[in-house]
């Protein structure tokens, strides 16, 4: 295993560049046009070319579970879109019931100060700004965290040898970052239980 042979996996599992407000039409789009948008731009996140990122059907569910404010006459706003770009992400990691908590941040200001439940929400622009911003170096993050665990790998694993001992580095790297992930995973899901879930009063009963 070379560090190098990492770069061009990087590459390919992470966007070249993000999608700014700026690349969002600032004009409300039909689904179609929506997930067409969605597929040019992240198209390289696919695993295998025939995939779907965001379907028709997914779109319709988001709405449908209030996760995603319902679009206006059938067209979907700007704002739609940068929420649909980090449901993507979320999606992926997360169970629906746990993005319908941690997205719900995205619709209370806009329900409570907004009679038109299709007003621009600014939250939502400032948070898929700050998302954008915050994982700009994720290349950057996952290479040297890499870099630094062939080296511990490559140490522990230095008496095995030929194409066996290669096939064992990428590996245990393999676990490890699924390790890593599962790790992740659970402390979004902690900080979901601890901030988003909220107490349901019972019908009948004064709070």
């Amino acid at each position: 295993m070379r560090k190098e042979e990492l770069y061009p996996l990087i590459d390919e599992i992470l966007p070249q560049q993000p999608v700014l407000i700026n690349d969002i039409p600032d004009i409300d789009l039909y689904v179609d046009q929506v997930t067409g948008f969605i597929e040019k731009k992240l198209a390289g996140q696919k695993r295998h070319p025939k995939d779907k990122l965001l379907t028709k059907t997914m779109i319709n569910n988001y709405a449908k579970a209030g996760i995603l404010i319902p679009p206006r006459q059938k067209k979907y706003s700007r704002q739609h879109i940068e929420t649909l770009l980090m449901l993507y992400n979320a999606k992926q990691i997360l169970s629906i019931n746990d993005i319908s908590l941690l997205f719900s941040i995205l619709q209370e200001p806009a329900n409570k100060h907004n009679e038109d439940q299709n007003s621009a929400n600014p939250l939502i622009d400032l948070i898929y700004s700050l998302v954008q911003e915050i994982n700009n170096d994720q290349a950057e993050q996952l290479q040297e965290v890499c870099e630094e665990k062939i080296g511990l790998i490559q140490e522990k694993t230095k008496n095995v040898e030929g194409e066996t001992g290669e096939l064992i580095e990428w590996f245990l790297l393999a676990i490890y970052l699924v390790s890593q992930a599962a790790v992740q995973k659970r402390m979004a899901e902690a900080i979901i239980d601890r901030y988003f879930k909220k107490d349901v009063p019972q019908k009948g009963k004064s709070s």
